[in-house]
């Protein structure tokens, strides 16, 4: 089975900046994709439906080469973390088709991102190393610094899938998908069953023994004064 780990990491001045120049081409070319998205999506919206030429991810995955021709900073981005981030577009733009499909009237294209996003980068497969109690991203900033942050030596890893980088609160943090094996189920002979109750959980295993306790549910504040108003109604002239 697949597990996700987030790991926070502690990084240093010139790994932040270098992380702030990649994550700012990912947003530029995610803002990029999504104009040429909304204003093809306006074009073909009026038009009969056998009429519609919808841009798709291939579409755009295909100009990724013209633009680092055009625009080589954009090299410096690891490959397959701008094609990933149009992955991400292309998920944000097919949920918005449907709840379009299904009737609701609120929805909306997906929204530009600031200047002060930082855009998640993800490492799908390849252009990650994880060995040695450290997690290692490819890059090519012209500035050489290497994206190799430590990790606590409690988490090991088997096989691994995917590793993403991505801030929260000012600090950052790496989620690793990785592949756990699963324990061979073996029948102990001892069993537990659960109860659980609206008012009340109850427990019980094959020894015998039992425990049970009251569910505070979310409204209890009300029960009084439901009562009350139940008795009222109970008093009330037919």
């Amino acid at each position: 089975m697949q597990l996700t780990q987030q790991i926070k990491i502690e990084s240093t001045e010139e790994q932040q900046k270098v992380l702030w120049d990649l994550s700012e081409k990912c947003r530029l070319i995610y803002n990029l994709a999504l104009k040429e998205r909304k204003d093809n999506w306006k074009t073909n919206r009026d038009k009969p439906k056998e009429q519609r030429n919808y841009i798709t991810y291939i579409d755009q995955q295909n100009q990724l080469p013209k633009i680092k021709e055009k625009y080589p900073e954009y090299k410096w981005v690891y490959s397959k973390v701008l094609q990933l981030t149009l992955k991400k577009l292309d998920a944000n733009f097919k949920s918005f088709f449907v709840l379009k499909k299904n009737g609701n009237k609120s929805a909306n294209p997906p929204k530009f991102r600031g200047k002060k996003y930082f855009t998640t980068m993800c490492y799908n497969q390849s252009g990650f190393k994880v060995e040695d109690g450290f997690v290692e991203l490819s890059h090519r900033h012209p500035s050489d610094i290497d994206l190799k942050f430590e990790i606590p030596e409690k988490f090991t890893f088997e096989k691994l899938y995917q590793v993403s980088i991505y801030q929260k609160d000012n600090d950052f943090f790496v989620s690793i998908v990785y592949e756990k094996t699963r324990k061979e189920y073996i029948d102990n002979g001892k069993y537990q069953a659960f109860d659980l109750g609206a008012t009340k959980h109850t427990a019980v295993n094959s020894e015998g023994k039992f425990i049970e306790f009251t569910n505070k549910r979310l409204d209890k504040y009300w029960e009084s004064k439901i009562q009350e108003v139940q008795s009222k109604r109970d008093h009330c002239k037919k």
